[in-house]
């Protein structure tokens, strides 16, 4: 199965995480390094979410049809 990988930074306060848990929001649109936009939902996040928000650098593998494979930190 080909993939595809996209390299991006994150940076969510802790309100705009409280706005998700409230059910205001369910997903982001990032930015990757390469100036690619992909449209995340926000459930991904929750391994890395903590009391000040959410600020790292991820990576994201996608099938080549867009479909979540894995989310990772790498900083």
């Amino acid at each position: 199965m080909s993939q595809k990988k996209y390299i991006f930074s994150m940076h969510l306060t802790a309100e705009q995480v409280l706005w998700y848990y409230q059910g205001h929001i369910k997903s982001v649109v990032v930015q990757a390094d390469s100036g690619e936009r992909v449209q995340l939902e926000l459930r991904h996040f929750k391994p890395f979410i903590r009391h000040e928000g959410v600020k790292a650098h991820f990576e994201l593998v996608t099938s080549l049809y867009g479909n979540f494979i894995s989310l990772k930190k790498i900083n």
